[in-house]
């Protein structure tokens, strides 16, 4: 008699059927395909090299979008369940996926000519660590291409206005403190970074920023009546002469050469 064994897979905070995370992953493919991430299409076009590291690689979509380009891909996580979902979804003989944290397990030197970090920043604790060690393990004059949200957009302006009131930041508190932990999500992040602050700390870690972009005007959802409503759609042109305040901050950065 065989036994059959159901194989789950943790993504997004939440725990899913392998039929559950097929059908999320085909979703998630053909919205891209119907209206493109401009996170993605920015970074893919700062990318150069040959050898690519792609940290906080989640389900590896970026990883495997550089894989087909021809770049060979190093992807790394440090939660197994993502990798898990990467092998299954999206494999590709350029890429090598790995449950892997580089801080406690470092590459050797000059192993990389290019580093992708992307919405991952704003979950570590010690980010100038991350860039240390991304300087040591980059080729001369190799680059560090980092996404994360924009502090300064109007998303989160405006999501500042909502716990404008004492009872709202209360519940923020209590919210934070039962928030479950190793999610890999939003829920998790610890920093929000603006234009110059980022900036500042990559030039302290031996970094200079060559290229930066802003993506993404949203989405944009706000309460109206009791129910939420959205008033501007993910990449609605509306932002476009505000740059500044969209939502997602992109830079591209050379490595200094070591003194």
């Amino acid at each position: 008699m065989k036994i059959m064994i159901k194989l789950s897979y943790y993504y997004d905070g939440k725990s899913h059927s392998y039929d559950d995370i097929k059908n999320i992953i085909e979703k998630g493919i053909q919205k891209n395909i119907e209206n493109p991430d401009e996170r993605t299409s920015l970074t893919l076009k700062l990318v150069e090299g040959k050898k690519i590291l792609d940290v906080g690689c989640a389900a590896g979509d970026l990883s495997k979008k550089l894989a087909d380009k021809g770049f060979l891909v190093h992807a790394i996580d440090v939660l197994g369940e993502s990798i898990k979902i990467a092998k299954e979804f999206f494999n590709s003989p350029n890429i090598t996926y790995e449950v892997r944290d580089i801080l406690k397990n470092p590459f050797e030197e000059k192993s990389f000519d290019c580093i992708t970090f992307l919405e991952t920043i704003e979950h570590v604790e010690n980010p100038a660590v991350f860039f240390k060690t991304f300087h040591r393990i980059l080729s001369d004059n190799g680059h560090l291409i980092i996404s994360t949200p924009n502090s300064t957009s109007l998303k989160n302006m405006l999501y500042a206005l909502s716990y404008r009131k004492k009872l709202k930041q209360k519940q923020v508190i209590k919210e934070i403190s039962e928030e479950q932990l190793n999610t890999g999500t939003h829920i998790e992040h610890i920093y929000n970074w603006d234009f110059p602050t980022l900036v500042r700390l990559l030039d302290r870690s031996g970094f200079d920023v060559v290229e930066n972009e802003f993506a993404r005007s949203g989405p944009i959802v706000i309460p109206i009546l009791g129910k939420k409503v959205q008033i501007i759609k993910v990449n609605s042109k509306i932002l476009n002469g505000f740059s500044s305040l969209k939502t997602t901050l992109i830079m591209k950065a050379r490595k200094k050469p070591t003194i």
